[in-house]
């Protein structure tokens, strides 16, 4: 501190790079079909919440701060001045994420974000720290070489007022698209999720005045809010209370965007009043539906009842509320016809958007532990945790049908002639999408495809060996 008491700001140089999924690296030369400017400067499609974060926090302390955008540009070294290199990564950007840093030894390399939480062990092979869990009171300490533990565990802010809104000026162009998370935590314990791993069973939310303040700064700065992503919150409404009162506000503002998208559990079309505020700012509401099978969602321990998915899409409709429905492959009870008979219910329920993902054993979830303790999972490369291939050994079809029936379904559901849909045609939002994920399925059914056939020559290579053996058992009996 200065002599007035005033915390000296940390004038380091740091770079923030967000990593690329290996899996993804060699269709990098696509993402300038899908983003209009290149790299950071125009498009938050491939930029994280927490990287804008990150940015935003470094630049209150003081430092100077370039953000590298591994998924529209290559890392080059030679290219990066500064002192400091931090990556996050989830898992299926870990190992590209250990590639960069591997490229930086000549650097402080801290490592953070979900995976490197869950295996802080593993991250250290490649870093000079990691940190585990949210940042935001270790930073400062951290960056100016105050605390130098090689892995830092700290305690998670309690009052999320305290953390500063985003500061959006490292887009050259304002965003579209206004990422907000207003909570964190997580009550819940899904098996297939680490959320609660991550940032505790307990919700801590910001009061709605400062989201309000948020927005309202947002505004006064750059104009029109136009949309709004509410996503990073596990659960924008889990108190339902503070949502209806942070939807109040905005209306009595006079925000009202042209969407609103966020997170939800199935039980908010429960509360009339919370749905007429919604209908009132052209919400879409995204349900973690996961499976119409009672059997896989108790599998899932997700703690809701399948007979109200109809019931809960209808009430949402009947207040304009669009439905964006996730859905999940893979649990001990389906079968390769568990995808037809999701494709039979979106069309019924007539769902507005909707994705389907293979069933992922991510570390650090209840799943991954139990399919670990059942030497189900065969695959342990990280770049194929990305919720669409197939790692571990169904119960009711082999890994390669799995993944191969998940291909087909994708290809065919979300083709250029899906777009077509009469419902899509007076949805702009909703067509967007369609032809985001259709474009995008496109180009990486090549590389699904090898995955594929990679599953289908191990299956023949153990059927092989398994007959080998038999054989051998039988002649040496």
């Amino acid at each position: 501190m200065d002599s007035k008491g005033a915390e000296k700001p940390i004038t380091k140089k740091v770079a923030i790079i967000q990593p690329f999924a290996n899996t993804y690296v060699s269709h990098r030369k696509f993402s300038n079909l899908i983003t209009p400017l290149k790299a950071f400067t125009g498009s938050n499609i491939f930029v994280s919440t927490t990287t804008l974060h990150l940015a935003t926090l470094l630049k209150k302390i003081g430092c100077q701060v370039r953000i590298y955008n591994d998924i529209t540009e290559e890392i080059d070294p030679a290219h990066v001045s500064e002192d400091i290199v931090l990556i996050t990564i989830v898992t299926s950007s870990a190992r590209r994420g250990y590639e960069i840093a591997r490229l930086f030894r000549d650097r402080r390399v801290i490592i953070g974000g979900v995976h490197a939480s869950i295996l802080p062990h593993e991250a250290l092979h490649h870093a000079d720290q990691v940190v585990v869990g949210e940042c935001e009171r270790v930073l400062p300490d951290l960056i100016a070489g105050r605390n130098k533990e090689r892995i830092i565990d700290i305690k998670p802010p309690a009052d999320l007022d305290e953390v500063p809104h985003i500061d959006y000026s490292y887009l050259k162009v304002p965003p579209k698209i206004i990422s907000l998370q207003t909570s964190r935590g997580c009550p819940f314990n899904c098996s297939y999720c680490s959320v609660s791993r991550i940032f505790g069973r307990r919700y801590r939310f910001r009061s709605p005045g400062n989201v309000l303040s948020e927005l309202l700064n947002y505004r006064e700065k750059y104009g029109e809010i136009r949309k709004i992503d509410l996503r990073p919150d596990a659960d924008f409404t889990c108190n339902v209370e503070r949502a209806k009162e942070i939807l109040r506000r905005m209306i009595s503002e006079g925000i009202i965007p042209k969407s609103i998208v966020a997170n939800a559990r199935l039980e908010a079309y429960k509360d009339r009043e919370l749905l007429s505020l919604m209908s009132q700012l052209n919400f879409t509401i995204c349900i973690g539906i996961e499976s119409i099978n009672q059997d896989a969602l108790d599998e899932y321990n997700k703690k809701q009842r399948a007979k109200d998915i109809d019931e809960a899409i209808r009430v949402f409709h009947d207040h304009n509320i669009k439905v964006y429905g996730y859905f999940i492959f893979g649990a001990d009870c389906d079968e390769p016809g568990t995808l037809k008979q999701y494709a039979d219910f979106i069309n019924k329920s007539d769902l507005d958007i909707f994705t389907v993902t293979v069933l992922t054993p991510y570390p650090g979830t209840a799943l991954h532990n139990r399919l670990v303790s059942q030497r189900r999972i065969f695959e342990f490369n990280w770049d194929y945790y990305d919720s669409f291939h197939v790692t571990f050994k169904p119960a009711r079809m082999s890994a390669y049908e799995m993944q191969k029936v998940f291909n087909d379904f994708y290809l065919e559901t979300f083709s250029l002639k899906s777009c077509l849909r009469p419902k899509l045609l007076f949805d702009i939002d909703s067509l967007k999408n369609q032809l985001f994920i259709s474009l995008m399925t496109k180009i990486l059914n090549k590389s699904f495809r090898r995955y594929e056939e990679s599953l289908k020559i191990q299956a023949a290579e153990h059927k092989r060996l398994s007959w080998k053996l038999g054989s051998v058992d039988i002649h040496s009996s």
